[in-house]
Parts: C-alpha cells; structure tokens; sequence
C-alpha cells in the first residue's frame, strides 16, 4: 500500500531472478497507487488481499525445495516439446531455440507460482488455461533492462566508439542504429542521451536515427510511452535527469528531444528482416538466451546489416567467437566491435534452425497428433512385412514436377544418382534407357489422369540389359495423397547380348528374337507418331505462343512508356510528399507548442480539471485536480468510479451521469476532507464537429470567498444586533426612499410589522403619514447635496399610537461606488410640559 511506483521497480527485479510476485489488491489497500502501478506494468503474479500474501508465501517456498524437472529423460522432452507447440499456437512465436536452462528455470518458476509438481499437469493447465499460455510467454522473453546498464561500458563507447563511428561522415548525414530486444526501452533511450550528449560536447551535427525492436508487443507499447517510475533517478546522473525528463507526480518522462530520436517497433529477430544499413547495432543480453545455432545465424545477419566501420555492441557475457573474420575487437572487456570488409551476404533463412519459423509457419499435422507409444512387434506383422518386402514392386511417389517425395524397395536397377550437386528428380535419376519412356509416361499420366503402362523396356543397368515393365498412375486416395504420382517398376528378365551365339536346333531362338524385335519396332513407330503429333502440336502452340508473346512485347513496350510517365508522376509526387512533411513537421511543432501553451495556461489557472470519455474514464487532468481526488499519472484511462475521491458529497458520479445524459450544466458549491471549498461545474465535452465527446469537470477553489462570507455574515449579525438595542427608531432607505430595513424599535413605536415596512415606499408607510413635502423636499434635494440633515421636526398623527411629535436625522451611509446608496434615517420622539409637540425654530 503506498502512492509511490518504487514497488513496480523492486517486482520487476525479483521477477528477473524467478521470484514470485504478489500485489495487494487495489480495493483493499488504503493507498492504491502503488499496487496500481505494479499492475498496470505487468509484473506481478498474484493480486490477493495483505492477509492472504502469508500463506502464499510459505506454499512458495516449500515448493521450492521440490525439483520439478530432475533430468532430460524421453518424457519430459517430450512432453517440453508439446508445450513448445502450445506457444507457438498460441503466440506464433517460438521458443526451442532458447538455450535450455533458460526454458527450465521459466517454467519452474511458473509452476512454483501454481503449486503444480509435474510437467504433464503442468501441460494439462495451459491447455485447460489459454491465459497461462500468455503468462508463460511474457516470462520467457525476458525482460530485463534499465538507464545505463553497466556505465562503463557506454563510457567505452562514447570514448572508444563515437569518434571512430563519425570520423569520416560529412556534417548532416543521418546516423541509424538498432537496438535489438530493447524491452521497455530504456537501453534505446540511454543510447540516444549518449549520442546527443557526445554531439552537444563535440559541437557536431547530425540526424540521429535509432530503431528499437523487441518480440514483447507491451514492453514495446510502454517503450512508446516514455514513462518511468521515480526508481529510475537510481540509474541517472543529477544532471541527466533533470535535462532529459520531466517529473510527472511519481514518474518520470522522457523529454520530447529524445523521445523523437526513437521508433519502436515489434520485431522478430530470428524470422523478420533485418534493419541495414546501420551504423551501429546494439545486442546486449540476448545472444546469452539462445542457443549456439541461432548465435552462428544471428552474427553473420549482423554484420550484413551493418555498414563498413559499423560498430557492434554486445554484453558482457556475449561474443563473437567463430566470426573474427567479421568483426574486430575495440574493447575487450566491454565488448565493442567493429564490422570488417569481409564480404557479406544476405543468410539464408533455410538454414535457420527449425524452430526459427515464421509466425505464420504452420505447424505439421505429425506434431499436432498425439504421441504414440511403442508396442510389441507381433507375428502377423513380422509376416506383412516379409510378404510386402518379398512381392512388392519398387515404387517412388512424385510429385507433379517429378520430384522424390517417397522411395519403396530396392531400385538400384532402375535408378542411379545423377552426377553433380545431389537432386531428387526421377527423370535425372533414371537409368539409361529408362529416362524417355518415364518422362512419356508421367506426362500422359498427368494428362489422362489414368494409368500408363510400358512394357519391355530395354534399360542398361550394371553391365546388362534388363527388361522392365513401367506403370505410372495418379493417386486419388487418401485425400491427403492427391496429386501424388505412383511409379512402379517390375523386372521382366534379363535380355541376352546381341553378339551372344544361340542354338540353331528347330530355329525356335532366333524366331523368339525376331518376335521380339517385331514388337519393338511397332512400339517405336507408335512412339514415333506420337512423337510427331506432339511435335506438330508444340509447333502450333509455339506459334500461337510467339504471337502472344509479341502482342506482350508490344503491351510491356506500352506499359514501358507509361511506367516512364508514371516514374516522372511519382517523381512530383515525391517532392510534393516533401513539401507536405516539412509542412506537417512545422504544424506539429506548432501542435506540440500550441500543447505546451495551454498545459501552461490550465496549470496557471489553478483550477482542478478532469477531462472524462463517454463512459467516464479520465482522459487527462491537471495538477490542481489532485486536491480532490487521489489522481496519478496511471489512472489515465481508469474509470471515474475507480478513484477515490477527497470530496465529502458522494454525488459527484451520479452528477455526472446525469449530465452526460441531459447535457444540462450541473453547478454547486462542495466542500473537501480538508475542509477546502471548490465550485464544482460539470459541462458537456464538445468538439470541433458539435459532438458530445464526454465532460468537463472544473473546480474552482472559493475557500477565501467562503471564509469572506462568513466574516461578512458574522459582521451584519453584530450589526443588526448592535441596531436592535437602540432605543429610537431607525429606517434604512434606498435611493427610492423604499425601506430597506427597520430596527425592533421602530416596529415598537408605530405598532406595525415587517410586512408592513420592508420594501414599502417611506410616504406609503403608516397610510399615507409620512407623505409630507417639506421630507419629501429634504430627502430629494438637500440630503443629496448635503449628505445629511438634523432635527426635522414631524407632528403627526398616526394610526394606532396617535398624534405623535418626532425630531428627524437623515444621512447617506457611505459605500464602496460599486454598492448601491443607502440612507439611514433616524427618529427621536420630543414631548413638551404639557404633552404638546416642540416645534423647531423655523417652525
């Protein structure tokens, strides 16, 4: 429990190293920043309340001291191998040509974690749990990195690397660089403060380009963002920090300056194509997770991706060992290399290992099905397998293009491996006098889908001539055959030389060979009409074909012409592209200042505002928002109900619901745990378009103004109180001579009711008695010009009380000029000796 993020740095280290990782669950934990942001980064295992984490904990470590993968025995590989396949399904991804150990130690460790002691169940809950599947692979990418990872070694390289790297590169030419596995980018972004430190020191200037790739699409997601938590100030000079990032609550993020310096992007390694070209490539710690046939394939593909002088950074537990030749060696201890002028090719990818596919490799049908066990050899078998050895023909399947896909029995009579690099065509393979009849063959088979047979073909093997029976037949069945062709060889005998001496008894033969000749010569007339049919139908087609071709001549001619008009189109396109992207680079510098202007302008403000979506999570909000709730830079995105607020009215969501709703302006007054009051206004969020995105919410703080308020009232109460025990009567006026108000006296006096008084006209009052011109005449004309006027004397007679003798006073009570005119008019009653009223000296 805690408002910091420093625990989302400390779990993703114990992670590395295989431990298991709990957060407290955030509804139960009197601060929720911390578990928060521990979750939000995806390092944790378990989310449980704090008194459940014991318990956890113990079954842990008791699990511990049980080995779950003891040896490399047959099952266990086997059963390795099926999980292997279940990631690659699941992931497209995979994973056999990560060294061994690695594989083991992740998989112990997220066996540990659910408590399960055999691999098979173990393979038995990633089938039963697709999401286990996930967990499995984010553990086995591996992603360990931080600012500055070993500091010497970028010292080496800014003072090893750098000057070589730019020493003969012209002023303004751009230098790329690849970071590979950069994980959440912190190796990307340390690279790119180096560049620009070094170039600011060195006063030099060039365009800095730096690709950051890694297989892990939410390292790469939180990479794009640039927001670390303050754990990183560990990893990053007093200096560096406050150049290159801005503190944002309890986090940092990278500055814009370098922030533009970085593409991330989800990369492949083993299967995807390189970036080249590349000045220098970055590779630390990640050769020592593969395997030596992937480190033999990646090298060789690094230094085709690199330019001459190019400068390889490795790990300090990585090499290059069997490519001297490609490398040479700058620092040993920090392993800084540079390319050499070997001559480099493309690798070929064939020769990756198998489990280098691409993520769109299907996997074959055989790895799919179950494993078999072995069984006892039977006699029946034992019988089947004579009799099909004994009796069946030598056969080879092919394919439509006459390749081998399957060879049965022994066919050293019929075939022999042709004389250069090794093929798998049967034509090449035939034997002499073999290789005519079997290609006729094959293709009259391809033709009339029906089998073909050749009968006493005279073939040269060994030193002899043999007889054979060709038959050539297209399979239909199984389904998983089609296509396939069938070529079977029967042995018809030995056919005896030509200069051999035979028996002339009965002349039976030399009849016999005659016969046999006779039948030869028809076959090869047949074959030679055949033959010439086809000749004459290749002639005809040929024409046919060369009067296409030149109608294509003619079309590619025209499609030259207009490739060269649309080369000169695209050529002004381009330039316009140009034109549009420095114009879109200056509205987003102005975008970004325009940003700037008015983060400023709402932090200056200093009113709290949140800025919420159509169903009320928050967008963004300003710094002064977090007077009224507990709000930090991970709740972005977070449901309004989710945060707790510092306000005491609880009404705040359902008031905004209602809005949302109604799109009616909500305002009133609310008041926070620490007794801070704030007008709060809920406003429809409209856009450009009049569209209704979410809401506005504004809270103005009115704590001075409310603590004014009750000076004031606390001041009004003294002086209504102080007025109340004046004896004599008193009216307040305003410039209408109506009353504004009356003391308890003057209500005493002439027996009359606030009803009566208040807002009436003076000559109203008392029906009519008041209504004299001499006080008119004072009140209008000598009151304005003299301020007051003193002992105006009245006798009247009144209702209720009767003839009544009072001396006047009036004054004009002095007021801001923004106040309106008030005058104070008070009364003293005057009786004489005998009860007569006392007349002033001008009366």
């Amino acid at each position: 429990s805690g408002t910091g993020s420093d625990g989302t740095v400390g779990l993703r280290a114990i992670r590395a190293e295989s431990g298991l990782t709990i957060a407290q669950a955030p509804e139960s934990a009197k601060y929720e920043g911390m578990p928060r942001s521990a979750i939000t980064a995806g390092v944790v295992d378990m989310i449980k309340p704090a008194n459940q984490m014991s318990e956890l904990l113990l079954d842990y470590v008791k699990n511990l001291t049980k080995p779950v993968l003891p040896t490399l025995e047959t099952t266990t590989s086997q059963t390795l191998k099926k999980i292997f396949i279940l990631l690659r399904e699941r992931t497209r991804n995979d994973f056999s040509h990560y060294k061994d150990n690695t594989i083991y130690r992740r998989i112990e460790r997220r066996m540990h974690v659910h408590q399960i002691e055999s691999l098979n169940h173990y393979r038995r809950y990633l089938l039963e749990n697709p999401h286990e599947v996930d967990q499995l692979f984010q553990d086995l990418l591996i992603g360990v990195t931080g600012f500055f990872r070993d500091p010497g070694a970028f010292e080496a390289l800014a003072h090893k690397g750098f000057p070589g790297l730019l020493q003969d590169k012209p002023e303004g030419t751009a230098l790329r660089m690849w970071v590979a596995g950069c994980s959440t980018g912190e190796e990307a972004y340390s690279l790119a403060i180096l560049m620009r430190e070094y170039l600011t020191q060195q006063k030099l200037r060039y365009t800095i380009q730096i690709f950051a790739s890694d297989l892990d699409r939410k390292a790469i997601e939180t990479a794009r963002v640039g927001l670390y938590p303050v754990g990183i100030a560990g990893d990053l000079t007093p200096s560096r920090l406050e150049r290159f990032f801005t503190k944002e609550n309890s986090h940092y993020r990278v500055n814009k300056e370098i922030r533009d310096l970085v593409v991330f992007a989800v990369h492949n390694i083993l299967t995807d194509a390189p970036f080249t070209k590349l000045d220098l490539l970055s590779c630390r710690n990640l050769l020592i997770y593969l395997n030596a046939q992937a480190q033999h394939q990646l090298l060789p593909l690094f230094h085709y991706a690199m330019k001459q002088n190019g400068i390889l950074f490795l790990g300090t537990s990585e090499s290059v060992t069997g490519f001297e030749h490609f490398f040479s060696l700058i620092d040993r201890k920090w392993k800084l290399f540079i390319r050499t002028t070997a001559l480099s090719t493309l690798p070929n990818l064939k020769e990756f290992p198998a489990g280098l596919m691409t993520p769109t490799t299907k996997i074959p049908l055989m790895l799919k099905a179950p494993l078999r066990t072995t069984s006892p050899v039977t006699i029946p078998h034992q019988i089947q397998e004579l009799l099909v050895s004994r009796y069946a023909p030598a056969t080879v399947v092919v394919n439509s293009r006459g390749e081998v896909v399957y060879i049965y029995g022994q066919t050293g009579d019929y075939l022999q491996p042709a004389p250069g690099s090794p093929t798998n065509q049967l034509i090449e393979m035939a034997r002499e006098g073999l290789r005519q009849d079997l290609a006729q063959a094959l293709h009259q088979a391809a033709e009339e889908e029906s089998e073909v047979v050749r009968r006493d073909i005279r073939v040269r093997a060994f030193g002899h001539v043999i007889l054979v029976d060709l038959t050539v037949s297209r399979l239909i069945k199984p389904e998983a055959l089609q296509g396939l062709f069938l070529v079977t060889f029967n042995h018809g005998g030995t056919d005896r030389p030509s200069g051999a001496k035979v028996s002339t008894r009965a002349g039976v033969p030399l009849k016999k060979r005659e016969a046999v000749l006779f039948r030869e010569l028809e076959f090869t007339k047949q074959r030679l009409k055949q033959t010439v049919e086809e000749l004459q139908t290749s002639n005809e087609e040929l024409k046919s074909t060369n009067e296409e071709l030149q109608s294509t001549n003619e079309e590619l001619q025209s499609t030259n012409e207009e490739l060269e008009s649309s080369k000169e189109e695209l050529q002004s396109l381009n330039e316009e592209l140009i034109t549009v992207n420095a114009e879109l680079r200056g509205k987003l510098d102005a975008l970004a200042e325009a940003h700037d202007d008015l983060q400023n302008l709402l932090n200056s403000t200093e009113v709290a505002t949140i800025f919420l979506d159509n169903d009320l999570h928050i967008k963004r909000f300003t710094a002064e928002a977090k007077r009224v709730s507990h709000l930090t830079a991970v709740d972005i995105g977070r449901s309004l109900a989710d945060i707790v607020s510092k306000l005491t009215d609880t009404r705040l969501l359902d008031d905004a619901r209602e809005v949302l709703e109604t799109l009616v302006v909500r305002e009133r007054e609310v008041q926070a745990t620490d007794e801070s009051w704030f007008l709060m206004r809920i406003m429809p969020y409209r856009t450009a378009r009049r569209t209704i995105d979410g809401l506005v919410l504004t809270f103005l703080d009115i704590s001075t103004m409310k603590a004014a308020e009750r000076v004031v009232e606390s001041t009004q109460s003294l002086a209504t109180g102080m007025v109340d025990t004046v004896r004599e009567p008193l009216l307040v006026l305003d410039e209408q001579c109506r009353v504004v108000t009356a003391n308890l006296a003057f209500y005493r006096t002439f027996l009359v009711t606030p009803i009566e008084v208040e807002q009436q006209l003076l000559y109203h009052l008392c029906h009519g008695s008041w209504d004299i011109p001499e006080l008119r005449h004072l009140l209008d004309e000598v009151l304005p010009k003299h301020t007051s006027f003193q002992d105006f004397i009245m006798d009247k007679r009144f209702p209720k009380i009767g003839r009544k003798v009072f001396a006047l006073n009036g004054r004009i009570l002095k007021q801001e000029s923004t106040q309106p005119q008030r005058v104070l008019l008070a009364m003293e009653e005057m009786r004489g000796p005998e009860g007569k009223a006392v007349e002033s000296a001008e009366g």
